[in-house]
């Protein structure tokens, strides 16, 4: 197996004089859009800055992950926030700024992390969380798609006993939105994970999540869309919309202008800038995360676990092994920090046996797109009758693009939707 820096984008096509549906963004997000468009009938140009597949979710830990529908914004959030903002060392640091569009950010997540908005939250993202696991896992098989693809569940390991403490109250939370747990304690949980130290005092498996190489998942999915007639034109630029009537006609591109029926916003950490050309706000702070892709250790995990208490995943993924970790808030930038990726690798060593030395095959980072209720934004634009947005999805991109794709398109083609969108409709911003 290739590491992720191997999988490249398809060969560079000229830029179309129209499009049925332009997506903007080829990240797994506008990739899922597409896959689901092209099953609905429809001609799709998918253009990109940069190189087709190669988002945030390629470097991203690999998990699908419908265990995780507690909102970023949640009761105690932003005590850890404010911390960040001081301390800058923990798992979630923040950029200060005086920025009124971020200033109003951080007031609208303030607002939000409430029990009730939390639990309205919850019940949302686990409707998105369970549709879209089931989505992915039929894709795979349909299309097969070779990406490691395993459900064998995501290990919650603690070593610190009052994080372990508070992982029971956390664990009973997903139990009642219909997560399926199983709990142990450290002699269990050492049984589960041999390559767990003996620090590790107990944790929980949530067993319907699942695991794979979201770099070849996402190639996949490009390979079936090629065969399809779907149009790719990476290192694309978008420039400006022309438009007319309430609706977008033109889209103009450093590589010529795109005339298209429907256009779907599906551009991650970068949305705020395209929505601006439409003179719409859609509140994203970038949330930038960094992940280390190793040689399989001879010595190293058999599961997919993430440290509750060190806030890392560590992630077999084939022949490799992923560590990912942190959440910078508000760095629009994603040049990996070596410091950074070594706190990662140290966490993971403070609770999981490696070897000595490993060989590191990429250091990466990405950026995620934080909303601040930390639900995605999916559905028609307020202002153009012809554009939907698909953006948002924090760290959930990989989990929740399935169901994002078949939803757009269901909202684009004009057919009822599997979900209620109001929770994740762009007008809650207004």
């Amino acid at each position: 197996m290739s590491h992720p820096s191997s999988e490249g984008s398809p060969p560079v096509i000229s830029l179309p004089r129209r499009a049925d549906v332009a997506v903007v963004g080829g990240g797994v997000v506008g990739l899922c859009v597409a896959y689901e468009m092209a099953a609905h009938g429809r001609q799709v140009v998918v253009i990109d800055g940069g190189r087709i597949g190669r988002g945030s979710a390629a470097g991203n830990a690999g998990l699908i992950t419908p265990s995780h529908l507690i909102p970023m914004a949640a009761p105690g959030v932003m005590s850890g926030v404010v911390r960040g903002m001081i301390r800058r060392t923990g798992p979630v640091t923040v950029r200060p700024s005086i920025d009124p569009s971020y200033l109003r950010w951080m007031v609208r997540f303030a607002l939000n992390c409430t029990s009730r908005a939390a639990h309205a939250g919850a019940i949302a993202l686990s409707t998105l969380g369970f549709l879209s696991a089931d989505l992915a896992v039929q894709w795979i098989r349909r299309e097969g798609i070779e990406c490691s693809y395993q459900k064998s569940g995501l290990l919650y390991a603690y070593g610190d006993p009052a994080a372990f403490e508070a992982a029971r109250h956390e664990a009973d939370t997903m139990e009642r939105y219909g997560v399926t747990i199983e709990r142990y304690d450290a002699a269990e949980i050492r049984e589960q994970e041999p390559a767990l130290d003996e620090g590790v005092v107990g944790g929980f498996r949530c067993l319907d999540d699942a695991g794979l190489d979201p770099a070849r998942f996402m190639s996949g999915i490009v390979s079936v869309l090629a065969e399809r007639g779907v149009v790719f034109v990476p290192q694309t630029r978008l420039l400006d919309f022309r438009t007319s009537d309430g609706g977008v006609d033109r889209l103009v591109t450093a590589r010529g202008d795109l005339a298209a029926d429907e256009v779907v916003i599906a551009t991650g950490a970068w949305t705020p800038g395209v929505a601006a050309l439409l003179g719409e706000s859609i509140p994203i702070q970038a949330g930038k995360g960094y992940s280390m892709t190793v040689a399989a250790p001879r010595q190293g995990p058999r599961n997919n676990i993430l440290l509750g208490d060190r806030w890392v995943a560590v992630n077999p993924i084939g022949d490799l092994l992923r560590m990912s970790g942190w959440l910078e808030l508000g760095r629009l930038d994603t040049r990996p920090s070596l410091r950074r990726l070594a706190t990662v690798e140290a966490n993971v060593r403070s609770r999981v046996r490696l070897d000595p030395e490993l060989t590191v095959l990429e250091r990466w980072a990405g950026l995620r797109p934080v909303t601040p209720d930390g639900l995605p934004v999916i559905g028609r634009s307020p202002g153009w009758r012809n554009v939907t947005y698909a953006v948002g999805h924090g760290k959930l991109g990989l989990s929740h693009g399935p169901v994002t794709g078949r939803l757009v398109a269901q909202i684009v083609c004009d057919r009822p939707t599997d979900l209620e969108l109001d929770p994740f409709s762009p007008r809650r911003f207004r």
